[in-house]
């Protein structure tokens, strides 16, 4: 069966998510589509029309790529079940977290942000923080996740950090347009949506996407007095001075452990600046872009 157009969009999609596994519902489907010439509803009918003639697969509520249709589906659902206990965990940690000096949001990325969770699987977090006090509230964050979970960051994985008056992403493609698109609030939901306006720019990857489109909670919005009275701690110019310090040792840090990447690769990796520090050991961006590319090469799409 010749694919048009949205067909061929619609199995771009579901290859994107047959690196993780991951089959789609018609809603989610329609949302991620790179298109928006066409209705809801006139979408899953053509959805429908592509299951039937095996073009993709069904089974229950997901649409997958036929080879891997019935395990995906089966996976997809033990891993729903597994992340209803890990969300309960990401709320309480959530409730820790915001009573560290200068966290201002707690926005929950990663697996359980698309509502599934593998059994070693982090819990992923996006922190936002006071401006110019980045640093001091991640190197805080750090201390505790060290000392009191013995560096254990199963359920306290803390890779990326940005600071209230820098909302918009710098880094934009189609790993990250996904992965801001499946964002959920943990505390804070009014910085979320600015969070969410100031990243319009997904909606060039997928103009269907609604904010409310997948699932969201409301989050706690409560500020926490032990926080406020902890940073009065950190008044006067002498913060400012002490953040910045603490960023440029850990760029030192960066640099020592791993020497063996050039300074443009290690800067891309563990992108440090006053208002972000973003850590992901091993590129996992890049290498999730290159597994797409080639799929799509496999499969004929450029």
């Amino acid at each position: 069966m010749p694919l048009s157009e949205v067909s061929t969009q619609i199995f771009r999609t579901l290859l994107y998510y047959d690196i993780f596994d991951h089959p789609l519902t018609a809603r989610e489907l329609y949302h991620l589509l790179p298109r928006n010439s066409l209705s809801e509803q006139s979408f899953i009918g053509i959805l429908n029309d592509l299951a039937a003639n095996g073009v993709i697969a069904s089974r229950g509520d997901f649409f997958a790529i036929p080879s891997k249709a019935s395990d995906t589906g089966r996976i997809r659902l033990e891993r729903q079940k597994r992340a209803r206990q890990r969300m309960k965990i990401a709320r309480f940690m959530s409730h820790i977290m915001k009573r560290f000096p200068f966290v201002r949001a707690v926005f929950l990325s990663g697996d359980l942000s698309k509502g599934v969770a593998n059994p070693d699987s982090d819990i992923d977090y996006v922190i936002v923080t006071e401006p110019g006090r980045l640093w001091i509230c991640r190197t805080l964050l750090i201390l505790f996740k060290k000392i009191f979970l013995v560096n254990r960051k199963k359920y306290f994985c803390l890779n990326f950090f940005l600071d209230a008056n820098h909302l918009a992403m710098e880094e934009r493609n189609y790993y990250t347009a996904t992965e801001v698109a499946h964002l959920k609030p943990l505390f804070n939901q009014t910085l979320f949506l600015k969070f969410m306006n100031a990243n319009n720019w997904i909606h060039e990857y997928f103009p269907n996407y609604r904010l409310f489109a997948f699932s969201i909670d409301d989050a706690n919005s409560r500020s926490s007095f032990l926080q406020k009275l902890s940073e009065l701690s950190f008044r006067g110019g002498w913060a400012g001075t002490l953040d910045r310090s603490l960023m440029n040792t850990m760029k030192r840090v960066w640099r020592k452990r791993y020497p063996h990447y050039d300074d443009s690769t290690r800067e891309s990796i563990f992108h440090s600046t006053a208002y972000e520090s973003r850590a992901f050991v091993g590129n996992f961006s890049n290498k999730i872009l290159d597994l797409y590319a080639e799929k799509l090469r496999q499969h004929g799409m450029t």
